[in-house]
Order: structure tokens, then sequence, then C-alpha cells
């Protein structure tokens, strides 16, 4: 399949089933009935996703106890990790074979740092991302 091009296009009602099939064939969690009704109602899956991290980052703001925040992003995903880039996430590590049934198998790991570094105030620290 190499040179091949794949081009995926919005959600629709039409093609929500396809979706979900992606989904249990590549990916290693399930996402329940109400994510894709969700999917369908937000119309574009970056807003869904943009929503859901900012959600994520709130929690863990308003909680005070995390230092970090980990994710991995297979290494061909560009626009997951532009995406992540956009939120304060630096790659810190690639791990080798991550994913068993996807190609390429390889993973970038980001990181979030949520603790602002000592000798630095919180202003600081948000006009230097």
């Amino acid at each position: 399949m190499k040179g091949s091009r794949i081009e995926l296009g919005d959600v629709t009602p039409h093609n929500i089933k396809q979706l979900k099939r992606l989904n249990q064939v590549i990916f290693p969690v399930s996402y329940n009935d109400k994510f894709y009704k969700d999917v369908l109602e937000v119309g574009e899956l970056a807003k869904l996703g943009t929503k859901m991290l900012n959600h994520v980052l709130n929690i863990c703001e308003k909680d005070g106890t995390f230092d970090n925040i980990y994710l991995h992003v297979q290494i061909s995903n560009e626009s997951a990790i532009d995406f992540y880039r956009k939120f304060g996430f630096e790659i810190i590590e690639t791990k080798k074979n991550y994913y068993k049934r996807i190609e390429p198998a390889d993973a970038h790991v980001l990181q979030k740092n949520l603790k602002v570094p000592s000798g630095q105030n919180a202003d600081a620290q948000k006009t230097d991302n």
C-alpha cells in the first residue's frame, strides 16, 4: 500500500458506522454509542477533540496534584501531533512497535508539563509557549 493516499471526509449519519468500525479495529479502547452521537452533533472531530482535551486539562488544573499529562501518537499522525503541540505538548520519546495492528507501529510519547518550573511565575510560562 506504499504510495497510497487516503482522504477522510466529514462524519455524517450515513458513514458513522464506518467510523465506529474503524475505531474498533484501530484503537485499543472502545467508545460507547454516546461518543458517536456527540461526534455527529458536533459535526467535526477536531472540535470534539478540543472540547475533550480542554475538559481534561481543566480537571487536572483544578485538582492541582498532576505534574504532567502523557499520551501516545502514531509517528505518522502529523495532524494529531500538531494538534497536541498547540496545547503545549512536546515529544519526549518514541516507542518502537507500540501498536500491534497498524503501520507504522511506532508511537511518539507526548508530554505536557502542568507545573510551573521553579523560579518562574505562571504568566511567564504562558508567554514562553
